[in-house]
């Protein structure tokens, strides 16, 4: 029997087929071991998850947060309860300083009524001891001069009468007088509280504490004049007030600038009225006036113009003298003319054979030139110069020459020989141009005028 032999192709067919036998054997092999795998990690995974908690799982940056929340929750909490406990404070003082003066006003009240029963008392006292005999009331020494060795004759009163004499001069402003309370209750124990109060105002020994708060009397009373009593003095300093913060000019609204003013006897009317000067013609009027006012008085800034207004050793007149002169000078600076206060500016005209020197300022003054009139005469000034300049310019040699001293001089001064001196500038011009038979202006001009 023949041996049948094998195709390659049977072969090859027969090696596939066990390839795959083996693979798929194989792939059956490795599931198998995967699928082991798979449920030995199920096992640990189910151990794992024994007990597990989802709301105990940490996610680090949620607990950086909550951590840093619960910080700053905790710090606003602190400083709130800082807050409430100073606040706590403020008020528990504030209450306490309520009551203390509600103590001390019923204290005053107490103090002032049994002043008033005891001086009258003592009065009684008094009455009947003259009535009787015992001593003549004339002979007493008079308390409010004062006898430092001598103790008057005084029915004994309380302490209250110092006490509502001390009240009276503390309800308008008067400190520090415990001292001299105790050395005139030492002086003089039993006295009633009018003399008390007539030895603190007008006692020299006494009334140191009185002439601090009322240190315009002080100066009345230095300079020879009679002192102001206390609701006139009052009502002045209360003017004073009233017209410095109308203005906005609360920095001088004080008793130092008060006392000033009252020593000086600058009444209210008068303060008003240099209140006035200073702010409503100079720091809001023009700035050409302010202006002025700096070149003027180069001493007086802006800073310093309503100091100086209201200043009493500055005289009134003097001030609005100055003033004047300010608004004056604005309304030349207004024209672009320079200023001079005792001497006339002296300006180029731009012609080298025409000056311009002018007016100045106290010249006018002195002539009655006020704000209004200024403005109309520098105007006209103004309007007539140039012209008037070029013709002197032109003719200067054979007439009289018409510049910013002739202008003022016509515009304020109406001085003749000034107009005169204008009008015969504009005649030689006309004439000018009128020209003679044949000539021309220009041909003139060119001549030197010689032809």
């Amino acid at each position: 029997m023949a041996r049948k032999f094998k195709t390659d192709a049977q072969k090859d067919a027969e090696l596939g087929i066990l390839r795959g036998r083996t693979d798929s054997a194989a792939s059956r092999t490795e599931s198998g071991i995967i699928t082991a795998v798979q449920k030995a990690q199920q096992i640990e995974l189910d151990r794992a998850l024994e007990g597990y908690d989802p709301s105990k799982v940490v996610d680090p940056a949620k607990a950086a947060i909550a951590a840093e929340t619960t910080k700053l929750k905790t710090s606003v909490d602190e400083a709130i309860t800082k807050e409430e406990e100073e606040l706590a404070k403020i008020i528990a003082q504030a209450e306490a300083d309520i009551a203390e003066a509600e103590r001390l006003a019923e204290e005053a009240k107490r103090f002032a009524a049994e002043g008033e029963a005891a001086e009258a008392e003592g009065d009684k006292i008094i009455t009947d001891a003259v009535a009787s005999g015992q001593f003549n009331y004339m002979q007493l020494p008079p308390v409010f001069k004062g006898v430092v060795n001598e103790q008057p004759q005084y029915a004994t009163v309380s302490d209250a009468g110092l006490a509502a004499a001390a009240a009276a001069l503390g309800a308008v402003g008067v400190e520090g007088l415990v001292e001299v309370m105790a050395e005139i209750r030492r002086l003089y124990p039993g006295i009633a509280s009018e003399d008390a109060l007539n030895l603190l105002k007008f006692d020299k020994r006494f009334n140191s504490a009185y002439l601090n708060r009322f240190a315009g009397n002080k100066k009345l009373q230095d300079a020879g004049f009679a002192m102001l009593d206390d609701k006139t003095y009052l009502a002045t300093e209360a003017a004073f007030s009233k017209i410095f913060n109308a203005y906005g000019l609360k920095q001088f609204a004080n008793r130092d600038r008060y006392s000033n003013l009252i020593g000086n006897m600058i009444s209210a009317d008068e303060l008003a009225g240099r209140v006035s000067a200073g702010y409503d013609r100079i720091v809001k009027g023009a700035a050409v006036t302010k202006d002025a006012l700096n070149k003027l008085f180069p001493e007086l800034n802006d800073t310093d113009i309503l100091a100086y207004v209201i200043d009493p050793v500055n005289q009134l007149p003097a001030i609005q003298r100055k003033i004047q002169a300010a608004e004056i000078g604005g309304a030349a600076l207004a024209q672009n003319l320079s200023i001079g206060l005792t001497q006339g500016p002296t300006d180029a005209s731009g012609y080298t054979n025409v000056s311009r020197q002018g007016l100045g300022i106290e010249q006018l003054q002195a002539q009655g030139i006020d704000l209004e009139s200024a403005r109309t005469g520098y105007a006209k000034v103004a309007g007539v110069l140039p012209t008037a300049e070029k013709l002197s310019s032109i003719y200067g040699k054979s007439l009289q020459q018409y510049g910013r001293k002739q202008a003022e001089q016509e515009a304020f001064l109406n001085l003749a020989e000034a107009k005169a001196a204008r009008e015969k500038l504009s005649a030689r011009e006309i004439a000018e141009f009128s020209g003679e038979a044949g000539m021309l202006k220009s041909q003139r001009r060119a001549t030197g005028g010689l032809v």
